[in-house]
């Protein structure tokens, strides 16, 4: 099994359980871009087929279109979906004569002018007696029509015109009749299968896009609330997307004061089904390094792929966090995989004489892979702040054998202006006052690189001793924000191409 191929069979049992409740027709599922939403939907129907008929929209292909025809492209790929589905059209037959009495009684009036009015071309006698009874007749119609009120008729036909509209929340035309019907016959047909209209991907199209899906729906649950019926009959409605992208762009569109919550919780009958991917992506991390691909096999061969060492020890307890705060998807750890992944070389001079190689300096190369992950240095570092928003403050276990290292290399980068990253025979002091954190450290040099040791800790103040964190279980620290401020100082640190 590959990596991208890791078991939904949690996920699935615990939707399955969700999606089943006594009532719960209206479902909302949450999840991250690329975190595998529309992999676990397909895949989840795929293997519940003799329990659910399944209709999918995918508005990403409706994002060329204008605003007013995404409710007719929305039953355009109902109507095609159903098609494909083989329901049984009821098909009458009638005989000609019957057929033919039939029009003529239903169309007498018109049949009668069509023809006085042809004859009339063929013989002009016949004009003295048909045109005058023509026009008498449009006469007694016209004042018919004015001076005739029936209130109800108006408003019949008032409604009638409206329902025929396209695209009104409230259009049944004979299309929208068409696809109740092919629904209906597909629930007699298959009364053990439920019918499920999936709408996925809806925070990947444009605003306006969004709210005129969401509004359809909206005044459709409004208008049926009595009986809690779905738009076109469907058992079970789901809108996949990301809850908090749509809350965002909701308060964008509609104002930050506009209750989001007041407005959504109609399209979700019990609560909102948040995918979580996380503990799986997390526990098959072994497996992602295991499958990373290079032609420099002094690297990943031996470096890497091993899951025993600082690098993928280091990797790995990042990963887990940017994982758990939403902000590297599987869709990014895929992707990482297709590609022949070569670390940079690169030499930075610590001196006149002395100089690192970046790949053999352990904090550069992991900074270096996670830069790739992320699709870049910008993207890595607004995963960094978002994962400080979610993790203020984080507990350091010296259970881990790379404590020390997972320090001290990102105070030896914040440190940069200090030290110029040259190997120091002292002990290197530093205090962050923001941070709240005093540390001592080493440089110690590598074959060809250097890595930087955590020796004490304690808090930014003169006064407070150290800690003895060999003596300590865990220890609470704004990690984050030191990787921040140590990420800022590499992005500065000049490196020449070897």
């Amino acid at each position: 099994m590959e990596f991208k191929d890791l078991s939904i069979k949690e996920e699935s049992k615990r939707f399955k359980e969700h999606l089943i409740l006594e009532n719960n027709n209206r479902i909302i599922l949450s999840g991250i871009f690329g975190i595998g939403k529309t992999y676990f939907i397909d895949n989840f129907f795929k293997a519940n087929s003799n329990e659910f008929i399944v209709i999918k929209l995918n508005p990403v292909n409706y994002s060329v279109s204008q605003n007013e025809d995404i409710f007719e492209l929305i039953k355009f790929d109902i109507g095609y979906q159903l098609f494909k589905e083989n329901p049984n059209f009821e098909k009458i037959e009638i005989n000609k004569l019957l057929a033919t009495e039939f029009f003529v009684r239903q169309n007498f009036e018109d049949i009668i002018e069509s023809l006085a009015n042809n004859l009339s071309k063929l013989d002009h006698r016949l004009n003295s007696i048909v045109r005058p009874i023509l026009n008498l007749k449009d006469k007694i119609q016209g004042f018919k029509e004015q001076n005739e009120i029936d209130e109800e008729k108006d408003l019949i036909d008032f409604l009638k015109e409206f329902k025929l509209k396209k695209g009104t929340f409230r259009e049944e035309n004979s299309i929208t009749e068409l696809i109740n019907i092919l629904l209906q016959t597909l629930k007699e047909n298959f009364s053990e299968k439920k019918t499920v209209l999936v709408i996925d991907d809806l925070d990947r199209i444009d605003p306006e896009h969004i709210f005129r899906i969401l509004n359809i729906f909206s005044a459709h649950f409004d208008y049926y609330e009595l009986n809690g019926e779905n738009k076109f009959g469907f058992d079970k409605v789901i809108l996949i997307c990301d809850i908090d992208n749509i809350r965002g762009i909701f308060h964008n569109q509609y104002g930050t004061d506009i209750d989001f919550s007041g407005y959504i919780d109609k399209f979700y009958s019990l609560e909102i089904f948040e995918y979580n991917f996380s503990n799986i992506l997390i526990s098959s991390l072994e497996k992602f390094f295991r499958s990373i691909n290079s032609n420099d096999k002094s690297i990943v061969a031996h470096i890497i792929n091993n899951s025993s060492n600082y690098y993928t020890k280091e990797l790995s307890f990042l990963l887990g966090y940017f994982i758990n705060s939403n902000t590297l998807s599987m869709r990014s750890l895929v992707n990482f995989l297709k590609i022949d992944y070569r670390p940079n070389g690169y030499v930075i001079k610590t001196g006149s004489s002395h100089k690192i190689y970046t790949k053999d300096t352990p904090i550069f190369l992991v900074f270096e892979i996670l830069i790739k992950l992320f699709g870049g240095l910008e993207n890595f570092k607004f995963a960094v702040e978002k994962t400080i928003k979610k993790f203020p403050i984080i507990e350091m276990s010296t259970y881990n054998d790379y404590w020390n290292q997972r320090l001290g290399n990102l105070i030896m980068l914040l440190e940069y202006n200090k030290t110029n990253l040259k190997p120091q025979s002292d002990t290197q002091k530093f205090y962050d006052l923001e941070i709240g954190v005093k540390i001592n450290y080493e440089i110690n040099p590598t074959d060809y690189g250097i890595v930087g040791k955590a020796q004490q800790i304690g808090e930014a103040s003169p006064d407070s001793p150290f800690l003895e964190l060999r003596s300590i279980l865990n220890y609470r620290i704004k990690y984050f924000q030191i990787l921040k401020k140590a990420l800022l100082v590499y992005e500065r640190i000049p490196k020449q191409i070897e």
